[in-house]
């Protein structure tokens, strides 16, 4: 098959030739319609932060995806060729590439009211989302949720699933974005970088404080954050935009001893790796929430896979709202 990949680290991506993949016995074999981008794709790309041992050259980028599949695994009863599904691997998944073989675990049918693209948009984000509300905190009905980044795929993922289970939400986003993160169920949404954002914050939150901050941005915004937690807020700590995050421990924590708050960091490939059943069925959620119209990623941009690098150009650029995909054919 003939697959976009990384060949030298910081260039840009070139098609290879690579063999098909085959199933082994508790695997599927997913011919690709459409795939989604990531930012762990530009990170992959450009080098020096992913271990080089993870990512041998060439290496076929892509984590999510959505298409039919092809062939099942001797050990699979769940799957059949021709079904319509979406994906979620893990680094070498291949998405970039036409065909990704992947245990049958991190695959879900899709409704057939849900287009191919729009389906490879939303496990990531979707999944993140739902992992870091539920799993990992414990907000209940009306309490405050800050949202950093808030226009992208996992941010607008928030506010949507935040929206349907009767959370309120402030969206955090440049000043450009605000009315998208509105319309994406934000109850306020503020410029990042208002010089008095964490006064506002505290204003619009009052006494009870934010229950739960979902930082995808790192930097000095986790010390921000736990200014403006009320009693037992949490920050959960997924992402590093702006950099690693900043302060020590005591310097995040002992300043606001009296308000027993927590931090934590996420990785959605803990989840992936280490807890199948649940990771299978938060998949399933989504899937159907797709198919009722519960939840609808929006997508900012879809290129053909052949001008991957132009859509890499897109994501690093910041100024998609959304998520941006890749097709690997017209009916994505």
């Amino acid at each position: 098959m003939q697959a976009i990949a990384v060949i030298n680290f910081g260039s840009d991506l070139a098609a290879v030739e690579a063999p098909d993949p085959l199933p082994g016995a508790n695997q599927v074999l997913v011919r690709n319609a459409a795939c989604g981008l990531n930012n762990i794709d530009l990170l992959i790309k450009a080098g020096g932060v992913i271990p080089s041992e993870t990512t041998p050259l060439p290496h076929i980028l892509g984590v999510e995806g959505a298409g039919t599949i092809e062939a099942v695994g001797s050990e699979v009863k769940t799957f059949a060729i021709g079904d319509r599904v979406m994906w979620l691997g893990n680094i070498g998944a291949g998405g970039y590439g036409p065909l990704t073989a992947i245990d049958a675990s991190y695959v879900v049918k899709i409704p057939t009211n849900v287009p191919f693209n729009v389906a490879a948009s939303a496990p990531v984000a979707y999944t993140t989302a739902r992992n870091i509300i539920f799993n990992y905190g414990a907000p209940a009905s009306g309490d405050w949720l800050l949202v950093h980044s808030a226009a992208g795929g996992v941010g607008s993922a928030i506010l949507q699933i935040s929206r349907n289970a009767g959370f309120r939400t402030i969206a955090l986003t440049s000043s450009a974005k605000l009315d998208y993160a509105k319309r994406q169920g934000a109850d306020v949404a503020i410029d990042r970088r208002a010089p008095d954002l964490i006064d506002r914050i505290k204003r619009t939150v009052g006494v009870s404080g934010i229950a739960l901050s979902l930082n995808s941005v790192g930097g000095d915004t986790i010390l921000h954050d736990a200014e403006v937690l009320g009693d037992f807020g949490q920050i959960v700590s997924f992402g590093h935009l702006g950099g690693l995050p900043s302060g020590s421990a005591a310097e995040l924590l002992m300043p606001h001893f009296g308000k027993s708050i927590g931090i934590r960091v996420s990785d959605l490939f803990t989840l992936w790796r280490s807890q199948k059943v649940r990771f299978n069925a938060i998949l399933k959620e989504i899937s159907a929430d797709l198919g009722n119209g519960v939840i609808m990623p929006h997508i900012d941009s879809s290129f053909p896979v052949a001008r991957a690098n132009a859509a890499h150009s897109r994501l690093q650029s910041g100024a998609a709202i959304g998520k941006i995909t890749l097709q690997h054919s017209l009916s994505a």
